[in-house]
């Protein structure tokens, strides 16, 4: 991953070398119109550096205090950021502190006061100072303690969420199956009443014909009872005819005998 700012690295080491040239042939060169100091660009592009690792790291302070590190990409993509920064610096502070410390080891090749030498190690220290803050707060136990528990925050967010979408799933399958329950006990519910109505239709059909054949028996015993009344007129005439042949029989009076006929002939 390329880091902004990164191509400055470059910038600073050919600054450097450029410095340490220009010193080595400054008596050769005393004539010639003077150029930018490169010193003072390796100072421009590692001051720079420093004021932006500055910048970021404020705003990685801010989501280390107000966001969850572990979740925040935002977060992630800093540090890593910042830590590539950090190793560039390092690296370009230590080639500036290695060029002054050569115009120092060798001070009769190059023309630069004491006062201009102190001044570039204070830079030097004041960018070592600057480097190591930052630094020691992206490692610090703070730092480690905040992102450990929001790793351990979120791992049980994580699980918290799991157990909750499977609730979620066994109430929609407890659902689901209570709904078909009610559907089937619906359907039942239904068939039983379709057969409460046959059976009703059937039990009125039964009452019909239990009706039309207790009429049909009433006839039958009214019939019965005419039958027997006409039979028992009948015995009762049979008999008082009876009683008159009888009487006849004991007579031989012709008369008679012909009234017994005649009456025998109305009966029959």
């Amino acid at each position: 991953k390329s880091y902004p700012f990164q191509h400055w690295a470059t910038g600073v080491q050919v600054a450097v070398c450029v410095f340490v040239a220009n010193c080595e042939g400054a008596s050769a060169h005393a004539m010639r119109p003077q150029s930018q100091d490169p010193f003072d660009v390796a100072r421009f592009e590692v001051d720079a550096t420093i004021k932006k690792v500055q910048f970021m790291h404020k705003e990685w302070k801010r989501l280390l205090d107000q966001q969850n590190t572990s979740e925040s990409q935002q977060f992630k993509d800093l540090h890593a950021e910042i830590s590539g920064e950090l190793q560039m610096l390092d690296y370009d502070i230590q080639e500036v502190a290695r060029s002054i410390q050569m115009v120092e080891q060798n001070r009769d090749k190059f023309r630069l006061s004491d006062a201009e030498l102190s001044a570039r190690q204070a830079f030097v220290k004041k960018c070592q100072e600057a480097l190591q803050e930052v630094q020691s707060d992206l490692s610090s136990r703070r730092a480690s303690s905040n992102m450990e528990e929001d790793r351990r925050q979120s791992l049980l967010s994580h699980r918290q969420k799991e157990q909750d979408e499977q609730q979620r799933r066994s109430a929609m399958d407890a659902e689901g199956y209570y709904a078909q329950e009610q559907m089937l006990q619906r359907q039942l519910i239904g068939q039983q009443e379709d057969e409460l109505v046959e059976l009703s239709k059937a039990t009125l059909r039964v009452g019909q014909v239990a009706l039309t054949i207790n009429g049909e028996l009433q006839t039958h015993v009214k019939m019965l009872e005419e039958l027997n009344e006409d039979i028992d007129e009948q015995t009762h005439r049979m008999g008082i005819l009876m009683k008159g042949v009888s009487a006849v029989l004991k007579t031989s009076n012709k008369c008679q005998t012909f009234g017994l006929i005649g009456l025998i002939f109305l009966f029959v």
